[in-house]
C-alpha cells in the first residue's frame, strides 16, 4: 500500500537526519569505567518485557539477540523495526544530586523472507555507550607543610561503541531453527581527566585525554526449538553463543602539563568476551506468554589493556510477560499487547574494588496501527544501580522509547478490485 511505502521513505529520510547524532547514549558517572554501560540488541518489543531474548520467536518483531527467531517471519513479510528513547537520569551522592535529560536512536533492524525456510536480517544499534561529565574538590595537606591546598578533579567523556550486524536463519528441522549473526563493531571512546588549583599558582593544571579506537568483527550463532502443544499453547527453548574474539584497540594518551606535551599511543590487546546466553518462553492459550532469560559474558577471561582478570563476569537475569487479549478480535483492546518485566545484572567493572547491581522494572503497550500489522510499541523503564555506602554515588533512572515493528505483506500483488 502507498501509505505505507510512505512511512517507509519517512522514516529513512529522518533516519538520515539523525544518524549523525548516535551514540549520546548515556549519561551516567558510571560510564566512566571499563567500556561503558553495555547494551543488549533487544528491541522495543522485548526491552518492556526485561529485555528477553533467547526463547522469544515473533512474526511482529525482530529479535536480533537469537538469530535462530528469524525464520518466525510470514514468508511474504516485510519487517522494519526502530526505535527512540528518552532518558531522564538522576544522581545522588552525600553532598549533592542532580538530574539529567537525553534522547537517542536506538535501533534500526530490517527483516525479510529468503525462502519457506530461511529469513535474513540486517540492522545497527549501539553496543556500548559513554557520557558523563562531574568535578569534586579536595583539599590536602601539602608535603612538609601545615597548609592545605585545594584541588579539583573534573571529568568528562564520550563515544561507544555501535555494531552493525547481517543474520540468517534456517529451520533445520520442524520445529528446529539454527542462526548466526555476523557484526563489524566501531566506536571511539574519549576519557577526559582535568586537575586543576584553584587558588594557587603554585601548581600547574594537568590535563589528560585518552582516546581509545575500536574496530571488530564479532560472531554469534543461535538455536531455537518450539514446540506447540495442544491447539493454542507453545513451549520455547532458545539459547545464543558469541565466541571470545579479538578486538582491534588503539589507546592514544595525550598529557599537558606547563608547555610539556606527552603522547602515548599503544596498541594493546583487547577482546570481545565469550557469551553464553539461554531462554525458556511459554505461550498460553494464545494471550499470555511469559519469558525467562539468562546471560554469562565472560569478562575475566578476556583481554583488557593487554591483560585478563581486570574485569568481572557479568551475568544477567530476565523475566517478562505481554497479554494480549483476543488476536484477530474484533475490538481495538483485543489486539493491544501488554508488556511487563524485570531485569537484574552484576558490573563487569569495579570502582575502588567493589563491584555494583543495576536492575531494572519494565512495562509497556504494543498498540495496532489499524487494517495494518503493524505495531507501535511505548516501552517505559525504571532501574537504578549502585549504591551511597560503597560507589559514594546512586544512580536511578527513568527511560520512556517508542518503537515501530512495521509489518508490510511486501511480495503480494494487489488484485483490482
Amino acid at each position: 500500500s502507498m501509505s505505507v511505502k510512505r512511512i517507509i521513505v519517512g522514516i529513512i529520510s529522518l533516519l538520515a537526519l539523525v544518524t549523525p547524532i548516535w551514540g549520546a547514549g548515556t549519561i551516567s558517572p558510571y560510564s566512566r569505567y571499563g567500556y561503558g554501560e553495555w547494551q543488549s540488541l533487544s528491541f522495543s518489543a522485548n526491552q518492556s518485557m526485561g529485555g528477553l531474548g533467547y526463547g522469544m520467536r515473533s512474526n511482529k518483531s525482530i529479535n536480533a539477540m537469537n538469530p535462530a527467531s528469524y525464520t518466525a517471519i510470514d514468508s511474504l513479510t516485510f519487517m522494519l523495526d526502530l526505535g527512540v528513547s528518552g532518558i531522564v537520569d538522576g544522581f545522588e551522592s552525600t553532598s549533592t544530586s542532580s538530574t539529567q535529560f537525553n534522547g537517542n536512536l536506538d535501533y534500526v533492524a530490517i527483516q525479510v523472507p529468503l525462502a519457506k525456510f530461511a529469513a535474513l536480517s540486517f540492522g545497527i544499534s549501539p553496543l556500548t555507550t559513554v557520557g558523563y561529565g562531574y568535578s569534586f574538590i579536595d583539599k590536602k595537606l601539602t608535603y612538609g607543610y601545615a597548609d592545605t591546598i585545594t584541588v579539583k578533579q573534573a571529568f568528562t567523556g564520550t563515544g561507544g561503541m555501535t555494531q552493525v550486524y547481517l543474520g540468517l536463519s534456517f529451520d533445520i528441522l520442524d520445529r528446529v531453527a539454527v542462526g548466526v549473526n555476523g557484526h563489524y563493531v566501531f566506536g571511539n571512546i574519549q576519557h577526559n581527566r582535568e586537575i586543576t588549583f584553584p587558588n594557587n599558582q603554585l601548581y600547574a593544571p594537568t590535563i589528560q585525554q585518552e582516546a581509545l579506537y575500536i574496530s571488530a568483527w564479532l560472531c554469534d550463532v543461535g538455536l531455537q526449538y518450539h514446540q506447540p502443544i495442544g491447539e493454542d499453547d507453545e513451549l520455547i527453548i532458545g539459547a545464543a553463543y558469541s565466541l571470545q574474539l579479538p578486538m582491534q584497540n588503539k589507546s592514544e594518551v595525550i598529557t599537558y602539563t606547563n608547555e610539556l606535551v606527552e603522547v602515548e599511543d599503544n596498541t594493546l590487546a583487547f577482546d570481545y568476551p565469550q557469551m553464553i546466553g539461554g531462554g525458556i518462553s511459554y505461550l498460553w492459550n494464545k494471550r499470555l506468554l511469559i519469558g525467562a532469560d539468562v546471560l554469562w559474558q565472560n569478562f575475566a577471561d578476556a583481554n583488557y589493556y593487554g591483560k585478563t582478570n581486570q574485569l568481572n563476569d557479568r551475568f544477567v537475569y530476565a523475566l517478562g510477560a505481554q497479554y494480549t487479549h483476543a488476536l484477530g478480535g474484533k475490538r481495538y483492546i483485543d489486539n493491544m499487547d501488554f508488556r511487563i518485566g524485570a531485569n537484574y545484572a552484576n558490573s563487569y567493572i569495579n570502582i575502588d574494588n567493589k563491584s555494583y547491581d543495576k536492575w531494572a522494572i519494565t512495562w509497556g503497550v504494543g498498540f495496532p496501527l489499524p487494517n495494518t500489522l503493524t505495531k507501535l510499541n511505548l516501552h517505559m523503564e525504571y532501574g537504578q544501580q549502585g549504591s551511597i555506602q560503597e560507589q559514594g554515588l546512586i544512580e536511578r533512572y527513568y527511560k520512556i522509547g517508542i518503537g515501530v515493528s512495521l509489518n508490510e505483506r511486501w511480495f503480494v500483488k494487489r488484485k483490482l478490485r
